[in-house]
């Protein structure tokens, strides 16, 4: 039985139960043979000589001529007879109770009891990462969430974190033992030659007392598992891997194979509200949550109705934008035109794009950092000036005016015809008049907007953003009350929903009968009335749109028995038989009450 019990992109910590004997992965199971003694410390090895008492042991066997009767609490498969320093790479296909080994994965079934995969030929893969990440993905696919993948002789220090983010659970030690054999000291940066290091760079326990060089590569690659497991409690993977991958020409292309070829894949598993972007590196321009918001604006999002002036504006280093001096003082300046609802905002930045600021608040807008320096890159410029035209494609505008500096210059190629009101920097005061002086001209001759009504549109657009066609419904015929950021979201005299400083709109019961009646956002339960939050084995069923952090209405046929926020996305709601699917919020009484 295999528990979930953080996530972080693709990564996993969980808690396997096997035989009454629990093992916290991800994991790496270190070899215990012969001049490989496996590390006292080790809480998985894999072995000939039968099971442990201490510890979990996967059980390996055969020889170059005959197969042998494999051992241990967790047997492998049977399979022909290879070297033994090759009896974890692929002979045939095998299953054999909770585990299967594979080379084609057409050729094993999902069985109920299985709970682990391998993927042999591990170390072939370091020379085709395409067909490394062809294969993972399409075993994630096919067995789902509740079992675990296991590579085998594909692990280092360096490759770790590349392969905990691409969703490996369980992890062996034997590459280490082979690179040890070769002489080669192993960091998280790489490997040289034991024999040319004239200084340590290492104090772990081996290298201070002058042991053995295995001891020493053990260690490393347990440091760096320890590294991702708090990677993920963190929800940090993404950047680990963003750095280890720099380290290595294979994890490079893993992660790039990745990003640019199995995007569908990778956007399930990463969440929409609450999360972080540390957009340190270029990887980022290219990481899911990212493209998913660039694709959203791009193709997805429409302008509220009443603005028609564009004004572009720099990003801040603080976010929400609007919580930045620099943008409060922008604001002032739009209010001083005399029409500030007929403006409106958008915020240029990378790795994002563009930001309209009715949605600065939602993930990830409001949760990226990225250095401000007024350097823009290549791809950033191309990305920038892309995103700039399909927006204005979708968008009309009467004017446009770009109160930017550094980034001029791919504005006024994307828009010839904006007027450029900056002048040194942005929040200069001779630009901020020359930026209200050019909205007062812009809005001057067109009706006035009111705030109330702008204000409603732009809930409309956040609603529309969260839940899509759903969200318009939400927000049809329905009045506003509060102070941003508090928004309540009220219709016949009912709460529907609230706007918080998180960003995204909370619903109450009232609101999820909207999504439930559009069939949007929502995770079907068996006909139980929830005393709690609910949990993934009484999930029948959940619409796709269901990410970690999406608000959503928890129903049982047609009948709305809670409204919470998700924490799995939709497929580990079915597939897995354990965890929290939902975090409610409220929920129905129950029927006695």
């Amino acid at each position: 039985m295999f528990e979930v019990l953080k996530r972080s992109a693709m990564g996993r910590l969980g808690r396997w139960t096997h035989d009454g004997r629990e093992v916290t992965t991800p994991t790496v199971a270190f070899v215990d043979a012969e001049g490989f003694p496996a590390p006292d410390w080790a809480e998985v090895i894999t072995a000939r000589a039968g099971s442990s008492e201490s510890r979990a042991t996967i059980g390996i066997g055969g020889s170059f001529f005959i197969p042998a009767e494999p051992r241990g609490e967790i047997p492998l498969p049977q399979r022909s007879g290879l070297p033994p320093g090759m009896d974890l790479e692929i002979p045939r296909e095998a299953a054999r109770g909770a585990v299967a080994l594979s080379a084609s994965l057409a050729q094993i079934a999902a069985a109920e009891g299985l709970e682990v995969v391998f993927l042999e030929g591990g170390p072939s893969f370091l020379d085709r990462p395409k067909d490394f990440v062809r294969t993972l993905v399409e075993a994630r696919t096919k067995f789902g969430a509740a079992r675990l993948l296991a590579v085998p002789g594909i692990a280092a220090p360096h490759t770790i974190g590349v392969l905990v983010y691409c969703g490996v659970d369980l992890l062996d030690s034997s590459r280490v033992a082979y690179e040890t054999s070769r002489g080669r000291f192993l960091t998280a940066d790489g490997s040289v030659p034991r024999e040319g290091l004239e200084e340590l760079p290492c104090r772990c326990p081996s290298c201070a007392h002058g042991g053995p060089l295995l001891d020493h590569n053990d260690h490393a690659l347990w440091q760096e598992l320890a590294v991702a497991r708090t990677a993920i409690r963190h929800g940090t993977l993404r950047e680990l891997a963003e750095r280890r991958a720099v380290n290595d020409p294979w994890a490079t292309a893993v992660l790039r194979e990745l990003d640019l070829r199995h995007y569908e894949f990778q956007e399930l598993h990463f969440p929409v509200a609450d999360g972080a972007v540390k957009a340190y590196s270029p990887s980022a321009l290219t990481r899911p949550d990212v493209v998913r918001f660039q694709r959203f604006v791009a193709s997805s999002y429409r302008k509220p109705p009443s603005p028609r002036v564009l004004v572009l504006l720099p990003c801040s280093a603080r976010k929400p934008y609007a919580e930045s001096r620099t943008h409060r003082r922008f604001m002032e300046a739009i209010d001083a035109c005399g029409n500030p609802a007929a403006v409106h905002e958008v915020i240029v930045t990378s790795p994002l794009g563009l930001v309209p600021r009715e949605l600065e608040r939602s993930y990830p807008a409001a949760h990226y950092d990225v250095p401000v320096t007024g350097d823009w890159s290549r791809d950033e410029v191309g990305m920038l000036a892309g995103a700039l035209r399909a927006f204005l494609e979708r968008n009309r505008y009467s004017a446009v005016i770009a109160h930017v500096t550094t980034e001029a210059p791919f504005v006024r190629e994307a828009v010839p015809d904006a007027e450029f009101t900056a002048v040194g920097r942005p929040a200069a005061d001779e630009s901020l008049a020359q930026l209200t002086d050019a909205l007062r001209r812009a809005v001057g001759t067109g009706p006035a907007v009111s705030a109330p009504q702008r204000r409603l549109e732009d809930v409309a657009s956040l609603a529309r953003f969260q839940f899509g066609s759903a969200g318009e419904d939400l927000v049809a015929g329905a009045s506003l009350r509060g102070r941003s950021p508090f928004v309540r979201i009220l219709r016949g005299g009912r709460q529907l929903g609230m706007v918080t400083d998180r960003g995204p709109i909370s619903l109450t019961l009232e609101g999820g009968a909207v999504l439930a009646k559009a069939r949007t956002a929502c995770v079907d339960i068996e006909d139980f009335v929830p005393q709690g939050n609910i949990f993934a084995v009484g999930v029948v069923g959940a619409t796709p749109d269901v990410r970690v952090g999406s608000e959503v209405a928890v129903v049982h046929g047609s009948e709305v028995r809670a409204v919470g926020v998700a924490r799995m996305h939709a497929g580990e709601m079915v597939e897995l038989r354990r965890g929290e699917a939902v975090r409610v919020r409220h929920r129905v009484p129950p029927p006695n009450a």
